[in-house]
């Protein structure tokens, strides 16, 4: 372990995993499942954070979570709950654990995740809990298998070779990185400087198109 502006920075074997899931989208609840391997602390403090990046207000994100428990090896690991944005686990060092919590998903709102069975819309604030003190981990983020037709949208980095698999390097990026999936529409992209923007949303409506991605550029 190392220091980096006053955050713990794990070895490059720790490795946080990811898997996003919506079994019944039409209640409107994400279910997460956090697979980590290689952390060298017994105590770990999970924080969902409590506002985000382009709407400075605060969201309390962590009431909206529930049914937070974790495992390793089968078996279930004692949860804590600190306080409404934090859950403490204790497990022996270096080894493989799992954590499991649904997140409810019911208000369409720019800085709230949202689901029913049309499309979904995830701000990575609201999904995603991070271990205290430690945003500058690397992150991988897998979509569970999503409806038939279904295509996802996200400045996440893809994982090549991986279906609906995406990469961060830190949680700030993470974070940065909303996810929407479903129906959804791409006008035509243009480039600034040799870099590819795209437009990609759901239900955009009737306007003209091309001449809104002209006065984008």
């Amino acid at each position: 372990t190392v220091m980096q502006n006053g955050l713990r920075a794990q070895t490059a074997k720790t490795l946080l995993q990811y898997t996003v899931s919506m079994p019944n989208p039409e209640n409107h609840y994400f279910h997460v499942e956090l697979n980590c391997s290689g952390w060298n602390q017994e105590t770990i403090d999970f924080k969902m954070p409590n506002w985000m990046p382009g709407y400075y207000q605060m969201m309390n994100y962590g009431k909206m979570v529930e049914n937070f428990t974790a495992k390793s090896n089968n078996k279930d690991i004692t949860v804590k709950t600190i306080n409404e944005n934090t859950w403490q686990i204790k497990v022996a060092k270096n080894k493989s654990f799992t954590l499991s919590y649904d997140v409810k998903a019911d208000k369409q709102f720019v800085a709230n995740s949202f689901l029913d069975a049309t499309h979904a819309y995830i701000i990575p604030n609201s999904l995603f809990v991070y271990i205290n003190e430690n945003l500058n981990m690397p992150v991988n983020v897998k979509i569970a298998e999503t409806k038939k037709g279904f295509k996802i949208a996200t400045g996440l980095e893809s994982v090549a070779g991986k279906s609906n698999e995406f990469f961060a390097p830190d949680f700030d990026i993470l974070y940065d990185c909303p996810i929407l999936i479903g129906d959804l529409e791409e006008l035509p992209s243009f480039k600034v400087n040799g870099i590819e923007h795209r437009f990609i949303g759901y239900k955009l409506g009737n306007f003209d198109k091309i001449t809104f991605m002209s006065n984008l550029q």
